[in-house]
């Protein structure tokens, strides 16, 4: 690690406050858990925008980038990986053979060109391709998300436009909320699936809280204008709370994670998901003691 760093624990976190110009981290996390590790660091060397870090071994939060950067990839656990940029010009992405990638576009239109091909992705639209590629990601203040996870298919390219999607209003009265699967389990990726939910006003999502730790999960929030969520972490070990504002990120590594935004804001938020061990699925396990409340319609599956 180069530059000046502080580190100090705090009640099972690492909080990190950095000034350098890269980093790089591997933190162990629960032997039951089939995530062994993870590693969070800068792809390329920037002076500014790096996030600040807040880890346990359930989940790692991010604080929003403030300023341009370039790829920086948040999470890595053998071939899966999360990674973002907040664009203000081109930065190339590669993506290698025997890979595949959702790449999401957040905040303003952003352009991935690779050779003569060419497309242009609106907030909240999405391209999911297969490896391997030699892609240019371009924008002005556009933020991109993009997961990865080792695949066996042939070049693929699929494009999901947000207002094409389906919308789902899930939950009751206190959970309800809007969900938009862009790429689920009827689509042709190997292990990523990806979508969009907004809660209600003041309501919780992702709830009856449940989890899925045969997979790992970010979570890059909006729509929140002003207010703020809770975001909820809890395992066997403890529990994790993150005030989580616009274009905030957590990444989910294990455990129950519910949340909730202040009365008048809605918690929405981009959804990627890696299916690391056993069959691509939307399969969760609810927290005991919730396992009886009604799910109304749901894209979940027990």
């Amino acid at each position: 690690m180069s530059g000046p760093c502080k580190k100090l624990r705090l009640s099972g976190y690492l909080a990190l406050d950095v000034s350098s110009v890269s980093l790089r981290v591997s933190v162990s996390t629960c032997s039951q858990c089939p995530i062994k590790g993870y590693e969070l660091r800068g792809v390329n060397s920037f002076k500014r925008g790096l996030p600040r870090l807040l880890m346990s071994g359930r989940a790692i939060k991010v604080e929003a980038l403030e300023s341009a950067t370039g790829l920086i990839e948040l999470y890595r656990h053998g071939d899966y990986a999360f990674k973002w940029a907040l664009l203000e010009g081109r930065a190339p992405y590669s993506l290698e053979a025997g890979k595949e990638a959702v790449i999401a576009c957040l905040r303003e239109q952003c352009v991935i060109e690779a050779g003569t091909w060419r497309v242009e992705l609106s907030p909240k639209d999405l391209l999911y391709l297969t490896g391997s590629a030699n892609l240019t990601l371009e924008g002005r203040g556009s933020l991109v998300v993009i997961g990865e996870a080792p695949s066996e298919r042939s070049q693929i390219r699929l494009v999901k436009r947000f207002n094409e999607l389906s919308r789902l209003t899930s939950g009751l009265e206190g959970y309800r909320r809007d969900v938009y699967v862009a790429l689920g389990e009827a689509d042709p990726s190997d292990r990523l699936m990806a979508g969009f939910t907004e809660g209600w006003p003041g309501e919780w999502t992702s709830f009856p809280p449940h989890k899925h730790d045969d997979k790992v999960e970010i979570y890059v929030y909006y729509g929140l204008n002003g207010g703020y969520g809770l975001q909820v972490v809890e395992d066997h070990d403890g529990v994790d709370v993150f005030k989580v504002r616009d274009y905030d990120a957590v990444i989910i590594v294990r455990g129950y994670h519910p949340n909730v935004a202040t009365p008048n804001s809605r918690i929405c938020y981009l959804w990627i998901l890696c299916q690391v061990e056993g069959r691509k699925s939307m399969r969760v396990e609810f927290q005991p003691g919730f396992e009886k409340l009604p799910l109304g319609t749901t894209h979940l599956s027990r």
